[in-house]
C-alpha cells in the first residue's frame, strides 16, 4: 500500500485554501479525533487518569481552535459497558467544555429523521432548545463500545439520549448496508459526513465484494457539490484474507476518509487511488507495540468547497512511550556467562530508555514513561525471569510489570501449556469439575502459589460469576497482597531469604482462618453494594471483626432504609439489564 500512496504535506500551497484564505463564514473547522478509549487502565495507580486527561486535552484544543463541530471515529470508552466512575467523568467533561453560549452556525439540509433514527433525539442537540450547545459532537461507535445486550444499547446511546452527543453511522442490517449523509451547509460551502459505525470486517468485507453496500450520493445543492467525507472504524492493515477493508473498496465519489480503529497515527492525508486517508491513530497507547509510540496526534479539518487541509496538532498530556529491540548475540562470551552478560546489558538497555524519555521536552514534570524493550534471543540460557527483573524499575517507570519481552530468533515459540499432561487430563475427566473455579482450585493445589491462596482466588471468581460482582477477585488479591507485604515488612528478611519467607508463611496459612477472611470480606462487600457505598467505601477492608461490625452499624444508622430487590445471585440479574456477557474480560481482572 505505501508504494501506492502520496502523502500531501505540502499539496496546498497552490490551492485556493492557502492562495485565498476563505473567511471564518465559509470555511468548515473541525477536529478530529478517534480512538480515546475513555475508561483504560483507569484502576492503575500511576495510568488511571491517562485517557480522561487527553480526553480534556482535546475538548480544550476544540475550544481553542473555535471549531464548528468535533467528528469521533468509535471508540469513545474502552469498555462496552464502561464503569460508572467512567462514563461520570466523560459526562463531566462534555458538559463542561460542549456546552455554552457559543453560537454555532451550521445549518442540518438533510432529514434528521433519517440521520439520526435509531436514537432518542431525532435532531442534532444544538437545535434542541432544552439544550445549550457549543461545540456540537459528532461520533459513531466503534468495536469496544459498540450496542450489546438484549435491547443493544451502547454507551453512545446514552450520550445522545442525554444530548451530549450526536450518534449517528449505527447500522444493524447484515445482508446490506445503505449510508445516508448528513448534509451541512456553512455560508459557501457544502458538507455531506457519511458514518459506518464498526461493523465485522469478514462480514462488511464480503458485503463490498457482492457490491451490498451502497453509499448515498447528494445532488448537488444550488448548483454546488458537496465535499464528501467518510468516518469508518474497521481493520486498514490487512489481518488475514477477508479481515480487512482495503481501501480501494472506498468509493471514488468520496473525497476523504477519516480511519478510525488503527492506532498508529498516520494522521498526514495520504491518497489511495483516487480517495485521501487521514488516520489520526489512538489517543492514548492501549498497548506496548510499535505503532502506539509513534507520537499522538488530533487534526483540525478546515474545508472550503471541495478543497480541504489539516493541521496537525501534537497531544501534550499523552504518557511517553518508548519502544526498542535489542539483539542478544553475544558469541565471545561462555555459556554459563551469558545470562548475567544479557541482564546486565538489558539493564543498561532501559537506563538508556528511560533517559531517551526524559529528555523529551513535552514531558509534564512527574509523569512516568512506558516503556517496552523486546529482547531477541538465540539460547534458552539468555532467558531469565522479566517480571523480577523488571521491579528494580518501578517508581520510574509505568509498567514495571510489562517492560521487557522475549522473543526467540529462530521464531520458534517455546512450548508453554497451561496445565501439565496430568493435571489437564484429570481435569477433562473428572466428574466433580463443572465450573471453571474447579479448575483454579485443582490446578493451584498442585501449582502452589506463595503470596496468593488458591481458596480465596476461587472464592473470588465464584463471587463473581455467581452475582456480577467484578470486583470480588481483585479485592481479595489486593487484601492477601497488602497482609502478605505487612508480615513482610515485619519479618524484614535479607535478600536470600525472601522466598524461604514467603514459604513459611504460606503453610502458616490455615484453611479454616483462611475461609473466614475469605467470607469475612465478602459479605463487607455485599453489605457496601446494598448501601449503595462508593467505590473507595467499597475498597476499605477491616481486618478487625468488632471493627467491621461497628462500621456496619454506623453504616446502617446513617443511611435510609431502601426497598430495593435482592441484587445477588443468578435469579436477579435480570433486574440489571439482563444476563451480563463475560466474553470479553476487564483489563483490571
Amino acid at each position: 500500500m505505501d508504494s501506492e500512496e502520496d502523502t500531501i504535506n505540502d499539496s496546498f500551497e497552490d490551492d485556493e485554501m492557502t492562495q485565498n484564505e476563505p473567511i471564518e463564514t465559509d470555511q468548515f473547522k473541525i477536529m478530529l479525533a478517534t480512538d480515546i478509549h475513555l475508561g483504560y487502565k483507569e484502576n492503575d495507580s500511576i495510568r488511571g487518569e491517562d485517557t480522561f486527561n487527553t480526553f480534556e486535552e482535546i475538548l480544550k484544543i476544540a475550544i481553542a481552535a473555535k471549531v464548528d463541530f468535533i467528528l469521533l471515529g468509535g471508540d469513545l470508552f474502552h469498555d462496552t459497558k464502561p464503569s460508572p466512575s467512567c462514563f461520570n467523568k466523560c459526562i463531566r467533561l462534555l458538559r463542561k467544555y460542549c456546552l455554552g453560549d457559543n453560537p454555532v452556525s451550521i445549518e442540518i439540509l438533510s432529514d434528521q429523521q433519517i440521520n439520526f433514527d435509531h436514537t432518542l433525539n431525532k435532531q442534532v442537540n444544538y437545535e434542541d432548545p432544552n439544550l445549550n450547545v457549543g461545540i456540537p459532537v459528532f461520533s459513531i461507535h466503534g468495536n469496544h463500545d459498540d450496542p450489546t445486550g438484549r435491547n443493544h444499547v451502547s454507551a453512545m446511546d446514552l450520550l445522545a439520549s442525554s444530548g451530549l452527543v450526536n450518534y449517528f453511522g449505527r447500522w444493524q442490517d447484515l445482508t446490506r448496508v445503505e449510508i445516508n449523509p448528513i448534509l451541512m451547509r456553512k455560508g459557501r460551502s457544502l458538507l455531506a459526513l457519511y458514518g459506518l459505525s464498526h461493523i465485522s470486517d469478514q462480514r462488511l468485507g464480503r458485503l463490498f465484494l457482492e457490491k451490498k453496500v451502497s453509499i448515498a450520493k447528494p445532488d448537488n445543492f444550488n448548483n454546488q457539490e458537496f465535499f464528501n467525507l467518510l468516518v469508518l472504524h474497521q481493520n486498514r492493515a490487512p489481518r488475514g484474507p477477508k479481515n480487512f477493508i482495503p481501501a480501494d473498496a472506498i468509493p471514488k465519489d468520496i473525497d476523504l476518509v477519516m480511519w478510525g480503529h488503527e492506532h498508529d497515527c498516520r494522521i498526514t492525508p495520504e491518497k489511495v487511488g483516487e480517495v485521501f486517508i487521514t488516520q489520526p491513530g489512538s489517543s492514548v497507547a492501549t498497548s506496548l507495540a510499535a505503532g502506539e509510540a509513534l507520537t499522538k496526534k488530533v487534526g483540525i479539518l478546515r474545508i472550503h468547497k471541495k478543497q480541504f487541509k489539516i493541521d496537525e496538532i501534537e497531544l501534550r498530556t499523552v504518557r511517553p512511550f518508548i519502544f526498542e529491540d535489542l539483539l542478544l548475540d553475544f558469541p565471545e562470551v561462555p555459556m554459563q556467562d551469558q545470562l548475567e552478560k544479557c541482564k546486565k546489558v538489558i539493564s543498561m538497555h532501559v537506563e538508556q530508555m528511560i533517559e531517551k524519555a526524559a529528555q523529551l521536552n513535552r514531558i509534564p514534570e512527574g509523569i512516568l514513561p512506558l516503556i517496552r524493550l523486546r529482547a531477541h534471543y538465540k539460547h534458552e540460557d539468555q532467558l531469565f525471569n522479566a517480571i523480577k527483573f523488571s521491579q528494580q524499575f518501578v517508581g520510574r517507570v509505568a509498567n514495571p510489570e510489562d517492560i521487557l519481552k522475549f522473543i526467540s530468533v529462530s521464531g520458534a515459540k517455546r512450548q508453554t501449556t497451561l496445565f501439565d499432561k496430568d493435571l489437564d487430563e484429570d481435569i477433562r475427566f473428572n466428574p466433580n469439575i463443572r465450573r471453571v473455579e474447579d479448575i483454579i482450585l485443582k490446578y493451584f493445589v498442585k501449582n502452589e502459589m506463595t503470596v496468593l491462596s488458591a481458596k480465596g482466588l476461587t472464592d473470588g471468581v465464584m463471587k463473581y460469576i455467581d452475582t456480577d460482582d467484578n470486583e470480588a477477585p481483585l479485592q481479595i488479591i489486593d487484601h492477601q497482597f497488602e497482609k502478605t507485604l505487612k508480615k513482610m515488612k515485619e519479618l524484614d528478611p535479607e535478600e536470600d531469604e525472601i522466598e524461604s519467607c514467603l514459604e513459611n508463611l504460606r503453610q502458616m496459612r490455615g484453611d479454616q482462618d483462611e475461609d473466614e477472611e475469605v467470607k469475612n470480606i465478602l459479605s463487607r462487600r455485599a453489605v457496601n453494594k446494598s448501601l449503595d457505598s462508593d467505590d473507595d467505601a467499597v475498597s476499605i477492608i477491616i481486618d478487625d471483626d468488632d471493627d467491621a461490625d461497628a462500621s456496619r452499624a454506623v453504616a446502617a444508622t446513617s443511611r435510609p432504609a431502601r426497598g430495593r430487590g435482592s441484587r445477588g445471585g443468578r435469579g436477579s440479574r435480570n433486574t440489571r439489564g439482563g444476563t451480563r456477557g463475560r466474553g470479553k474480560a476487564k483489563e483490571k481482572a
